[in-house]
């Protein structure tokens, strides 16, 4: 037994010899009445009880509490992204703990009910991986050879380890920072453990209160996110905020004078670049450097993906439409069998609101393209003359003078890893059905599915039920101590709070959460994707009649109640009360 659960024994011993008033249990509230001199002891009492137990569970699955162990970096390796061991999804986490289950990556996550049985064609985007510090490389070279910066740029490093997807840039101040779905940035105050939710260059930001005197609070408003702040969205953006904070920070070490705006309109400029290029085979769609390297090293850049073919070959059988493809990642010279239509280069998300044409991408070239052909590919387009050519669109009937969408007949189902280039025109301008391929699901789910990070979930949860019971205690007379007991909790939920944001990433954390909120990034996820998951072929075994329902939210007013019924344990609460 640990000397930490030795310790706790014998304090539980000592308030146990006390004797305790009667107490009650008020039904509606959970909360234990105690005469007003026993409050913090009994409060104390409970509390050292509830941490021994979470102790002796974590002790048993061989896992650790990380806010009360200092075990942290166990969980933190990138090779794994959250693993202790490779192994441990195996060995210990089969069971659920209080009430946490483990979540299969390869699952299905639903947002909004789709039928299967009402789509009848599937579009994919699918871009290739392991891009990240090849567009970080040909980024600083960009900035160096063609806009004239310090040639010493190009011996910055990619660091994978730094940022994550969803962050914002503040162009007039150069603060990159995570922001939650309600636009609010997350701060901490406790200096010695100041998160770096919010940096300049690869500095935490010290002032805070220049911080909060520049947004007048932590919340930005609409005005200025739209006007002021780029946001680092897709698969790209992590290389681009790497090099926004590297180049931001050799300007300040070096006493270089600089605006962020500058830097910013710079990268995003050597971004274009990168994907189109800047001579003639840019100018026709063909791809930038980008586009290059990949050819040039296709095995390090696409992964064959058998198992895709299957799944694209059970959507034809089943008289299903699909477009898009690549003969590599389906490891079939045949792959355009595959796909009714095929385009390339289509500049989204200008593809959604332009009216520039499709294009052969083999000769010749010039003729208008006025119908898709079997077998060919095309390049450049727009949604209007896709949908005008293919007929796939949402059905539109006419009753009397108005038009209406006949509900339940959206017959696209397009897939995209891409939330604002991809899926939001999709889905607002043209009704489509959409499902967002988020690729750190994989690991985010595997880091959540460990024993360490469970039960200190399940401790951080406890502590704020115990909180909101301690506080329920506010106004009474004479309760000597409360106000120390409660900063002392808060502290504590503080600290697991900490720990809980660094396995995922030690800069800013998860890319789905901040804390008790969503990030802005998994909002929009959520605003604009009927379903979510970590790869295409995670739908490889749903039937293609399946209807996806999702879970019924509960707004914050409804929770107890409801979730009492949906258990079942409304019935034993009553009983208890009779």
């Amino acid at each position: 037994m640990s000397l930490m659960m030795r310790t706790l024994l014998l304090q539980q011993k000592t308030l146990r010899s006390c004797a305790l008033p009667k107490r009650l249990r008020a039904f509606h509230t959970g909360r234990i009445v105690y005469s007003s001199s026993e409050v913090v002891r009994a409060l104390r009492q409970k509390f050292n009880d509830k941490k021994l137990e979470h102790l002796q569970l974590a002790e048993r699955d061989d896992a650790v509490i990380l806010s009360l162990s200092g075990r942290v970096e166990q969980l933190t390796s990138r090779k794994h992204y959250g693993l202790e061991r490779p192994q441990d999804l195996k060995d210990h986490n089969q069971q659920p703990v209080y009430g946490l289950g483990v979540t299969p990556p390869s699952e299905v996550f639903i947002n909004n009910e789709l039928n299967l049985r009402q789509i009848e064609v599937y579009g994919f985007d699918y871009d290739a991986k392991n891009l990240a510090r090849t567009i970080y490389d040909i980024l600083k070279d960009i900035l160096v050879d063609m806009l004239r910066y310090p040639k010493q740029i190009k011996d910055m490093q990619f660091d994978p380890t730094f940022a994550i997807r969803g962050l914002h840039f503040d162009f007039n101040k150069g603060w990159l920072m995570k922001i939650d779905s309600y636009a609010n940035i997350q701060l901490n105050t406790i200096a010695e453990l100041m998160e770096r939710l919010l940096v300049e260059g690869r500095e935490r930001v010290k002032d805070l209160e220049e911080v909060i005197r520049h947004y007048h609070g932590t919340h930005i408003s609409p005005g200025y996110l739209a006007s002021s702040m780029f946001q680092l969205n897709d698969l790209f953006s992590v290389p681009q905020a790497c090099l926004l904070s590297d180049v931001l920070q050799y300007f300040k070490d070096n006493n270089i004078s600089f605006h962020p705006r500058y830097l910013c309109d710079d990268v995003n400029q050597a971004a274009r670049v990168l994907h189109i290029g800047t001579d003639i085979n840019g100018a026709l769609g063909v791809g930038g450097r980008l586009h290059m390297a990949i050819m040039d090293d296709t095995s390090h850049y696409l992964e064959a993906s058998p198992k895709l073919v299957g799944f694209l070959e059970r959507l034809r059988k089943n008289g299903k439409k699909t477009d898009e493809g690549m003969s590599y990642l389906t490891s079939t010279s045949d792959w355009r069998d595959l796909f009714d239509v095929v385009v390339t280069s289509s500049r989204k998300p200008d593809f959604y609101r332009s009216r520039r044409p499709f294009r052969r991408a083999r000769e010749p070239t010039w003729r208008t393209v006025d119908r898709f052909e079997p077998g060919e590919i095309y390049q450049g387009g727009n949604l209007g003359d896709f949908t005008r050519m293919t007929g796939w669109v949402s059905f539109i009937i006419m009753i009397g003078v108005h038009l209406h969408l006949q509900m339940g007949r959206q017959k696209v189902l397009y897939f995209g890893d891409h939330i604002f280039s991809d899926l939001i025109d999709p889905t607002i301008e043209q009704g489509w059905r959409t499902g967002a391929i988020v690729h750190e699901l994989n690991a985010e789910i595997d880091t959540r599915n460990t024993t360490s990070y469970r039960h200190t979930l399940a401790w951080l949860i406890r502590i704020e039920g115990l909180l909101n019971e301690a506080q329920g205690h506010y106004g009474e007379p004479d309760i000597e101590g409360l106000d120390t007991l409660i900063d002392e909790w808060r502290e504590m939920r503080r600290q697991a709070r900490y720990e809980l944001r660094n396995v995922f990433n030690s800069s800013f954390g998860s890319v789905f959460r901040t804390y008790q909120n969503p990030t802005y990034f998994a909002n929009k996820i959520r605003q604009f994707a009927d379903i979510y998951m970590s790869n295409v072929t995670n739908l490889d075994h749903i039937p293609l009649d399946y209807i996806f329902y999702p879970d019924r939210t509960y707004l914050p007013h409804e929770r107890l109640v409801e979730s009492l019924i949906d258990t079942g344990r409304i019935k034993e609460l009553l009983m208890q009360q009779n």
